[in-house]
């Protein structure tokens, strides 16, 4: 599972753009059209309201003009993402929506019920979030289910990697985050350059790096804030490497042209290898569920009865081989097994089971916005200070492949698509 890039704005002031947008008629100029599927300027006064209101900046004309074509880029991408979903055959449910809204929601200490109680107030701002969550979601699966099968990692890359390791062992790691600007075209190199810099003139008037990142990243690592965590310099292009090795904790470089794009880095940290702590997220757990659909604004005594089930379910269930045999009369065999992840992967409701709950051991029901669940913990593997585990390793190697092939992906769609930008002029 990834996170899930979203708006974590003070939500109440993002309502308020509603009343703010008068409905002008040039606010319904059309400012681009990407395969047919147009991008009204109302649609990029929403989007960019909210992320003024999400990163911090301070309003003005000239900073509204200087970030619109980035703002425009990000409406352009997820035109394309949920698009391309769609041709595949993938969507996003109305419940999994729900569920990263109610993520939203919780970031602006608010529950789900009050969430969509303010939203009601500004259709813009609810198609808004809605339509980010839509094409976050629908990407996510889509990248899963399609590129994930090609991904391989052999034995002998696993070998290869481990060897690299322990060869850099006691030597200098960085903690690095990372925002990256695509270039599609060589044409587009410029402009990709300016970009870049614009947004690094924020991050110099003091905007925090993790926002910019979330909102105007085109890498994956976009949903962590651009974080990519500790690398070794071995591991990056050279480009990349020339410039982190001279960088200190703090600094902020200026645009580097590596492959596929620019790259705006910020070196969080550095250690040495052999000081190397376990991150408790990253633990890694092989998870199943019973789960039983209910919406939480349904009836009292539909929840009541769910409830009734669920908690008979967790009598009969006594380990995992229970919560494949009995899970079956209540869900398919494919949405048993939640397969793999590390701790830092799961949904915030589930990493203290993930991290206390005994294996085997089945957990008292836990109630979601979209139903009722019981979890279990078939296997645990905790990270030891030292070497990595070849399954650590391995998954890091798939999470690298899987990323690189995401982000062809997309360039891809770039480039095969009728995009006609029209007027991004506020």
């Amino acid at each position: 599972m990834r996170r899930l890039r979203l708006f974590a704005t003070a939500l109440l002031l993002a309502v308020a753009i509603g009343a703010r947008i008068a409905p002008a008629q040039d606010s319904l100029d059309i400012v681009a059209v990407v395969d047919d599927e147009p991008i009204s300027k109302i649609d990029l006064l929403v989007r960019l309201q909210l992320v003024l209101q999400s990163t911090g900046l301070k309003d003005s004309p000239q900073l509204r003009a200087r970030l619109a074509p980035e703002v425009l880029r990000s409406l352009i991408d997820d035109k394309l993402k949920t698009e391309e979903a769609k041709r595949q055959g993938v969507t996003a449910s109305r419940a999994e929506v729900q569920r990263v809204l109610a993520q939203v929601a919780a970031s602006n200490n608010m529950s789900i019920e009050q969430f969509n109680k303010a939203i009601e107030r500004s259709p813009l701002v609810a198609q808004a979030f809605s339509d980010e969550a839509t094409a976050q979601i629908a990407w996510d699966k889509l990248v899963r289910t399609k590129l994930g099968p090609t991904v391989n990692v052999t034995p002998q890359d696993v070998d290869d990697e481990m060897r690299r390791v322990k060869e850099s062992f006691d030597k200098p790691q960085y903690e690095l985050a990372e925002i990256f600007i695509s270039v599609d075209q060589p044409d587009q190199d410029a402009a990709a350059r300016q970009s870049a810099q614009r947004l690094i003139d924020q991050l110099h008037q003091g905007v925090e790096f993790g926002r910019l990142a979330q909102q105007f990243s085109q890498s994956t690592t976009a949903a962590k804030g651009g974080l990519v965590g500790w690398v070794r310099p071995d591991q990056m292009d050279q480009e990349i490497a020339d410039v982190l090795v001279r960088m200190k904790p703090g600094d902020v470089s200026d645009p580097v042209r590596s492959a596929g794009g620019y790259y705006i880095l910020q070196l969080r940290d550095i250690r040495q290898g052999g000081q190397v702590q376990p991150n408790p997220d990253d633990t890694i757990v092989d998870l199943k569920q019973i789960f039983i659909a209910v919406q939480s604004t349904a009836p009292k005594d539909k929840i009541e009865d769910a409830m009734r089930k669920i908690n008979l379910v967790r009598t009969q269930v006594k380990n995992c081989a229970d919560m494949d045999r009995i899970g079956r009369d209540y869900m398919q065999p494919d949405a048993i097994d939640l397969g793999k992840s590390t701790v830092g992967e799961l949904p915030e409701e589930l990493k203290p089971l993930a991290r206390d709950l005994p294996v085997d051991q089945v957990s008292a029901p836990i109630q979601v916005d979209t139903g009722i669940g019981l979890f279990m913990i078939c296997e645990r593997q905790v990270p030891q200070q030292g070497m990595p585990t070849r399954d650590q390793v391995t998954r890091m190697l798939i999470g690298m492949r899987l990323d690189q092939l995401a982000r062809g992906y997309l360039r891809d769609l770039r480039r095969a698509a009728v995009i006609d930008i029209r007027n991004a002029t506020l």
